[in-house]
């Protein structure tokens, strides 16, 4: 069965993606964490963009990566989230 992509679905990937690929071993992240604060930088932005491009077959466009979308996994979810949605992409669940 499908269902609509879920805010609490792409925020835990996007947080295990961090976990896994760009923080160090100690730093903790949850969906309310300020990405600045644990050390994103543009070039480790540009990596969690790309994953999200690859995951959820979406492409963001670089006039959204405004600080009001990306400033923690949980807006930067509710993004991707609304742009899945509107297009009527699911993913199984």
């Amino acid at each position: 069965m499908e269902a609509e992509v879920t805010l609490e679905e792409v925020a835990s990937q996007l947080c295990g993606f961090l976990r896994d690929n760009i923080l160090a071993g100690d730093v903790v992240v949850s969906p309310d964490t300020e990405l600045s604060h644990i050390g994103v930088d543009s070039f480790s932005l540009m990596e969690l963009v790309l994953f999200i491009e690859r995951r959820f077959r979406l492409e963001l466009p670089a006039e959204a990566l405004i600080p009001e979308n990306i400033a923690n996994v949980r807006v930067l979810s509710a993004y991707c989230v609304s742009l899945l949605n509107k297009d009527g992409i699911r993913i199984a669940n």
